[in-house]
């Protein structure tokens, strides 16, 4: 029973790196639009197809034939390319566009009704009500991730038609990318799902955002930038999330990725030197008390039974 609970919290762990990873990754990524002139586009181009072929590589290296087996087995045959166009790169991709047509602030808000169609989802799917405490996560999740973005004031939710298109469309990718590869998980390591994964990505998305169309200044730093994106904010970031969500499962993981924003809003505060409300602070609050409301109770539960 105790080996159980050090797994239930190794899953919460690595969901929890791998979406401060990416909030970190997307101040760097912001930081290359504005300073140096990079797309946005051609960095989620970039980041699915060079860190896809980088990470099959390190897995060949490392496992030589084995990194092309998955692809010997008949459900995966389907299910990878469905996971790398419908889930990896509109995950990516059409939270970008949001927030071309927006802002960062009203994406991310728009992105992270995800989680609540997840908890719908696994509840029809299972045929019961989410439990009160995934309620109330996902309460705390949103509010908080909504105070986050918009410092509590509604007004700053006006969109275009094109920015609520695209934001609701990266809620629906966010929990299809979470809820899909399930299966493929539990008879692969997600490096394996992930590295096909971004591969496929990056080749969908080529024809319409090829990798030489670069636009910017390339300088060190901007190398630097990169390699942590590539590194960073997409290998380790996927694969710690995908492997913590086979671990706690799909409704709790989504929920706990909700750290994406607050791990951005740190960076932004910490290296961006941006300023931040009392009310952004009290979203802090909500957000952290996601993880704890999530796991308390199987642990309760966990030492009543011992």
């Amino acid at each position: 029973m105790e080996q159980q609970i050090k797994n239930k919290w190794k899953g919460f762990l690595l969901v929890a790196f791998g979406a401060c990873c990416w909030g970190i990754s997307g101040n760097v990524g912001q930081f290359l639009k504005t300073t140096r002139g990079f797309s946005l586009e051609w960095i989620v181009s970039c980041r699915l197809l060079v860190g896809g072929f980088l990470l099959l590589c390190y897995l060949f290296l490392k496992e030589n034939k084995k990194v092309f087996e998955i692809w010997q087995q008949k459900e995966c045959k389907i299910a990878l390319p469905i996971f790398a166009v419908f889930g990896m790169l509109p995950a990516q991709y059409t939270y970008f566009v949001a927030i071309k047509y927006s802002n960062a602030a009203t994406a991310t808000v728009l992105q992270y009704t995800g989680p609540v169609l997840i908890v719908l989802y696994m509840a029809l799917r299972q045929k019961k009500l989410p439990t009160k405490a995934e309620c109330i996560a996902v309460f705390c999740a949103l509010f908080g991730t909504f105070l986050l973005a918009t410092n509590g004031n509604l007004h700053s939710l006006a969109l275009s038609p094109k920015a609520l298109f695209w934001g609701v469309l990266s809620a629906f990718a966010l929990a299809f990318y979470t809820i899909q590869p399930k299966k493929m998980l539990e008879k692969w390591e997600s490096s394996f799902v992930i590295g096909w994964g971004m591969l496929l990505a990056g080749i969908a998305i080529s024809p319409i955002h090829p990798i030489t169309s670069f636009t910017g200044t390339m300088d060190i730093g901007a190398v630097i930038a990169m390699l942590f994106i590539l590194s960073f904010g997409t290998i380790f970031a996927f694969c710690c999330y995908l492997a913590g969500v086979a671990i706690v499962g799909a409704t709790k993981g989504s929920l706990i990725a909700c750290l994406e924003p607050l791990s951005a809003t740190v960076v932004s505060i910490i290296w961006l030197k941006q300023n931040f409300s009392f009310i952004d602070f009290v979203g802090f609050v909500f957000i952290i008390a996601t993880i704890g409301i999530l796991s308390l109770p199987k642990r309760q539960l966990s030492l009543k039974q011992q």
